[in-house]
């Protein structure tokens, strides 16, 4: 009796344990996009352009000479937008610290943006984004 006892609970794991090990999150739909960034009334040297949703890593498309051509989840995204610098490095007595890329957009264009795309499957989705470096 024990001996079934302990193989019913054997069975019962391993069913948790496969259902476990086949699902997989299903892949995020994506969509072409392409689109311009104005960046003080003129096209944006180079930077980036993430389009994100709520619960999954941004995408991110290089800007380059004001424009951008990629792909972007499908539905309402969060759009932010960066361009950066090379930072000042500070010295510290004999030794150089930082001067990393840094970026100078303000944080309305990218941590605190409203900017924002709804994607869609059937396109178009052209977007055109202006900003500011003030």
């Amino acid at each position: 009796m024990q001996q079934m006892h302990f193989a019913g609970w054997v069975l019962i794991a391993l069913s948790l344990f496969a259902a476990g090990c086949g699902s997989s999150p299903p892949e995020l739909k994506k969509a072409p996009v392409k689109g311009t960034v104005q960046l003080d009334s003129k096209p944006m040297t180079e930077g980036e352009i993430s389009f994100a949703i709520v619960g999954e890593p941004p995408v991110v498309i290089p800007v380059v000479n004001g424009a951008y051509t990629g792909e972007a989840p499908v539905g309402p995204t969060r759009v932010e937008v960066r361009a950066y610098r090379q930072g000042t490095p500070v010295m510290m007595g004999d030794q150089q610290f930082g001067g990393d890329k840094e970026n100078y957009l303000p944080a309305q264009y990218n941590l605190q943006t409203t900017l924002k795309a709804d994607v869609s499957a059937a396109g178009p989705n052209e977007f055109n984004f202006e900003v500011t470096s003030k």
